[in-house]
């Protein structure tokens, strides 16, 4: 009897261990539109009726459509149902869209990261919005969009490094890694962050930048908590093995070339933004190595004061911020 007890709570505890492990993520209610799909479903007979529903199924994305990506926004109804027509009867958008029924039939591992990132957003800023989210089809304009609060994700952007559609752009290689269906997750919760953030930058000297694209690169690593660290930060594993490893030689860098202070973008600007590589680095640094040092850096700040994620968003001295981290990597 004592032996089946025993097993029973066993049993019981092994139970409650995996619903933790594998069931302890929150959902947010998150609501996820396809206008792409509504929008490739027209024809002569069907476009007035169709288009007219918009407003009300996709809310304000579908004055973003009319008016950034159609350029509708002064025409008449005939005339905009004809541009309509004519955007999803072009032989090379409608082949591209075909691309996107391919990769994106199924939407729904997307939704659920999404879905427990936002939960975990709002239980870490219960002030801000949960926005719902649209994708679309906007002819390879827009990559990830804010607007009213809510999000849009154009998914042409995401077909894979290897889509000829890139190819034909002249993306050149770098770019064309970015565009790759794992990043939607991180680029999704970066343009929320910078939504509401931005704003706090605090100034336009580099280390503010360093500091900036640390606190985002925090958040995503705390709403993105099951995702690869390099798909966080859009590196190869390559490149996220170089920068751990030469954490201590970049700052040297920094340090070394003056740049913490500088205000001048074009000395730093492919430590922050996309760009083949890192100017004045070694071969295999890749650029925003930014992202890294000021990750790190936020790191180490939050281990030695006592504030929240939502209290770090609001810290504008980026001097005073280096000194309170404490941050000093060892070689």
């Amino acid at each position: 009897m004592k032996q089946i007890v025993f097993f029973l709570i066993v049993s019981l505890v092994c139970v409650f261990l995996l619903r933790i492990l594998f069931f302890s993520d929150n959902q947010a209610e998150l609501t996820v539109n396809r206008f792409e799909q509504d929008l490739f479903s027209i024809n002569e007979e069907n476009v007035f009726k169709k288009s007219s529903k918009w407003g009300e199924t996709f809310g304000s994305f579908n004055e973003f459509f009319s008016k950034e990506i159609l350029q509708t926004s002064t025409m008449d109804e005939e005339n905009y149902c004809n541009a309509l027509l004519a955007f999803t009867r072009n032989q090379d958008m409608r082949e591209a869209y075909d691309s996107i029924v391919h990769l994106f039939s199924d939407f729904s591992e997307e939704e659920t990261v999404l879905a427990s990132a936002f939960a975990r957003f709002s239980d870490h800023f219960p002030a801000y919005p949960v926005p719902e989210v649209t994708t679309f089809f906007g002819g390879f304009h827009y990559g990830v969009i804010t607007y009213d609060n809510n999000i849009g994700i154009g998914l042409e952007n995401f077909l894979g490094k290897n889509s000829k559609y890139y190819q034909y752009l002249g993306d050149p290689q770098y770019i064309r890694f970015q565009k790759q269906k794992r990043f939607i997750c991180s680029n999704v919760m970066e343009a929320w962050f910078n939504e509401f953030f931005q704003r706090y930058i605090g100034g336009r000297d580099f280390l503010s930048q360093i500091i900036y694209k640390g606190k985002m690169m925090y958040f995503l690593d705390k709403m993105l908590p099951n995702m690869e660290m390099a798909d966080k930060f859009r590196f190869t594993s390559q490149q996220m093995l170089w920068v751990e490893k030469n954490e201590y030689s970049i700052w040297e860098f920094f340090i070394e070339e003056d740049l913490l202070f500088s205000k001048r973008e074009s000395e730093f600007r492919s430590f922050v933004h996309y760009a083949p590589f890192a100017k004045g680095m070694p071969k295999g640094a890749p650029a925003r190595v930014a992202y890294f040092i000021g990750y790190e850096m936020v790191k180490e700040y939050m281990s030695n004061n006592k504030i929240d994620i939502e209290e770090l968003m609001y810290l504008t001295d980026s001097r005073e911020f280096l000194r309170k981290s404490k941050y000093k990597p060892t070689k």
